[in-house]
This record gives structure tokens, sequence and C-alpha cells, in this order.
């Protein structure tokens, strides 16, 4: 995937969510987020984030063993050329914020995606270094207008984590959504609750304080959903 220029801007790769059967994987994952998915193609399914859409496709096989997992796997898929940013949807009851990427060595992660980061400045914490304890990890956070989300937030283990068991079973790459809700995190909370969803302690996080939507596996997908006020200056 060629890098992006100047003379042509946008987003260069697509959020995907790849899974056995998306139909079934879209539906739970909307009853998860109080959200309703939208159906793209007859195979494909569409959660709108804010603008930023996260697609819900068929589990493409790299090799003979690579088989499906309970939960899927992010991937960014590349776009060709280039595409248009989407617009941000004022008032939708998630926002994707942010997206974690999974890495064994910060340094090395950064450089390789620079490309795709927008130059830093300190004054809006590019750069930044926090722990997410929720992932078990160190991170440094990056803004960008190339890849879903506005922000990048390169994740390396610091403890034998969600983290450490995503790398191990999917290598490096997106891990994590992170998911601002328009109303504020405590009438999210509540609404969470009566959907009967499983929800971590909340605890504060390279984005703004978060809390973690339990999954069914350790290497996630994983979800944090954050306060709502810290990320969206972020990525501004």
């Amino acid at each position: 995937m060629s890098g992006p220029t100047s003379a042509s801007p946008g987003r260069w790769a697509r959020l995907t969510w790849q899974v056995e059967d998306p139909a079934a994987w879209a539906a739970a994952l909307g009853r998860r987020l109080g959200l309703a998915p939208e159906p793209l193609d007859g195979v494909a399914w569409r959660l709108g984030l804010g603008g930023e859409p996260l697609d819900v496709v068929p589990w493409l096989r790299e090799g003979s063993n690579d088989h499906p997992h309970a939960e899927g796997r992010l991937v960014f898929e590349p776009v060709s050329g280039g595409g248009a940013a989407p617009g941000q949807v004022p008032g939708a009851g998630l926002a994707l914020v942010g997206v974690a990427w999974s890495t064994v060595e910060l340094d090395r992660a950064e450089a390789e995606l620079d490309p795709w980061l927008l130059a830093r400045d300190p004054a809006l914490g590019d750069g930044d270094a926090a722990a997410d304890p929720h992932l078990g990890a160190r991170t440094r956070r990056r803004r960008t207008d190339a890849l879903p989300g506005g922000a990048l937030v390169l994740a390396e283990p610091n403890t034998e984590g969600r983290l450490a068991a995503s790398l191990a079973r999917d290598g490096e790459g997106p891990c994590a959504l992170y998911l601002a809700p328009a109303g504020g995190l405590d009438a999210w909370v509540a609404g969470a609750r009566a959907r009967n969803l499983q929800l971590s302690a909340r605890r504060p996080g390279p984005l703004g304080p978060a809390l973690l939507l339990a999954g069914r596996t350790v290497a996630g997908p994983h979800i944090l959903v954050v306060q709502a006020a810290e990320p969206s200056t972020i990525a501004s």
C-alpha cells in the first residue's frame, strides 16, 4: 500500500472486522453497542461509528491454517489511491476516536507507520506515553487523517494481559477500538447495564478514562469505551 500524499488526502485504509458469519456477528455487536447494523451487499454489514464506518466482512484466509477465531479480527484494508475522509455525524450514539495497534516494539512500529501519521505536535499530545491497564500495555499516541479513527494508539505489552494475547494469536496490527459515547460515559454505562453487558471498572488510559466491554476471549478484538471530551480534543 503506497503512502498518502498532500495531493491526495483522505483515508488510505478502511476498518473491517473479519468473522466467519458477518450477519450474526454484526447483529451481536450491534446489540452490545446499542447500534443497528446496515447491510452492504448481502454479505458484509456496516456499523456507523460517528461517521467512521466499521465493516463486518467474511473471514479472508491468509493461509491453509488460518481459521476464523471465535470473535474474529480487526484489519486495515488498503484503499487504492486513497478515499474521501468520512464526515462526522453529530450526536451519534458512539463515535470511533481511536484504534490500538499492537506491536512488540513501539519505536519500530511508529517508524513503519509514519507515512500514515500526521507530523508530531507535542501541544496536541502527539507521542505522549501512557499505560493502558485494560490492554496491559504501554502506549504512544499519534494523530492520523489517513487511517480510521483519527488517532492511532501504538501499544506494546507490559504485562501478560490482553495485548500480549492478541499479539500471540494475530501478530502486529489493529487490535482494539476506542469508542466515545455522545451522551457521556455515565449515560452509556447505564444503558449497557440495562442490556446486561459485562463491563470492567473505569480506569485511566491513553485517550482518557475508559472501561472495557468484555468479550468471549482474552485475545479480543477489544472494545474500550472512553469519556467523550478527551478523545475528541485529541482527534481535532
